[in-house]
């Protein structure tokens, strides 16, 4: 059951390794979304209702793009973590490119952490 103050992050993420960044992420403390298409998790990105939202640009960099430009769009203030298969680079985002889940882990924790020092 997760805790009602645990920061949660909407995962859109059709990958391999999907269960497994999903398994991670709630061990360490948040309550994970999952979303598999790219037009649920837009239907879903709300302002307030997360705070990340990660997006796996998996095999579709351009749409997953497109998603994170819709979501700074709406809510430029709403965290967002676009993961891209090693060199690839979309935008001036500084991706996580790399699928691995504790690589992943490491990022979403030092998110929190900035944004936590930034808001204090």
């Amino acid at each position: 059951m997760p805790q009602s103050n645990s920061p949660r992050i909407l995962l859109v993420d059709k990958g391999l390794d999907r269960k497994e960044r999903i398994g991670l992420l709630k061990k360490n403390g948040f309550t994970v979304y999952p979303a598999l298409e790219i037009q649920q998790a837009r239907e879903r990105c709300k302002p307030g209702r997360y705070d990340l939202i990660i997006v796996n640009a998996g095999d579709d960099p351009p749409t997953a793009q497109a998603l994170c430009d819709h979501i700074a769009h709406q809510n430029p203030r709403q965290l967002v973590l676009l993961m891209t298969p090693p060199g690839v680079q979309l935008s001036s985002r500084e991706p996580v490119m790399s699928s691995n889940p504790e690589v992943l882990l490491e990022r979403v924790q030092g998110l929190f952490a900035a944004h936590h020092l930034a808001a204090a």
